[in-house]
């Protein structure tokens, strides 16, 4: 994951970046790609648009102690209302050391971590608090082929009349069985009248 950090209004910034570089050393997924600075509420939006633009991470440090009208937080809601970001959480980061807190804020797959510019408060903050809540891998759905549909022609077989000959065996069979009996029939009741008439 590729991360900005800016520097708004912030004070002490040389011990920041010494214990950031220490912090990320130990998480070799995330990678600083730029390192910018701000010192006015327009000059912070534009170097946010840069970083958000190019890094899914976004790390602001400073500005949270500033008046409302320069406050990073009011700064941050500003951009994300007029540019219409859909924020899927704003998480705040408890400072054990009882300054600023901070927060992490997540627009779609962009974070973005606002920090105070204490490097002491900084080192704790940014422990498994922050970082629990960063998805450093972002999800990837597995695409699945494509089934692979294929025609097959099936050949019906060659008809089998064989049953059917069975089946015109047999009716020609019981036919003529039939007439037998009837025949047979006939010829008993005929000679039954023969004899009733000339012999009774």
């Amino acid at each position: 994951m590729e991360c900005s950090i800016i520097y708004y209004i912030a004070y002490k910034t040389g011990y920041i970046q010494r214990n950031l570089n220490k912090k990320f050393n130990t998480i070799p997924d995330i990678k600083v790609t730029s390192t910018l600075a701000a010192v006015s509420g327009e000059d912070l939006s534009e170097k946010f648009k840069q970083s958000i633009e190019k890094t899914d991470l976004i790390i602001v440090i400073g500005g949270l102690s500033a008046a409302e009208n320069r406050n990073v937080m009011t700064i941050l809601s500003d951009y994300f209302n007029n540019n219409e970001m859909e924020v899927t959480f704003n998480k705040k980061v408890v400072n054990p050391d009882g300054g600023k807190d901070g927060f992490l804020i997540r627009s779609k797959d962009k974070y973005i971590a606002v920090l105070p510019d204490e490097p002491e408060h900084i080192n704790k903050m940014f422990g498994s608090e922050l970082m629990k809540n960063i998805n450093i891998t972002p999800d990837t759905a597995v695409e699945m082929p494509e089934p692979v549909i294929t025609h097959s022609v099936v050949f019906a077989p060659e008809p089998d009349y064989s049953l059917d000959k069975l089946k015109n065996k047999r009716h020609s069979s019981i036919l003529v069985t039939v007439f037998i009996t009837l025949g047979i029939i006939i010829a008993l009741a005929a000679a039954v009248w023969i004899y009733s008439v000339y012999y009774m």
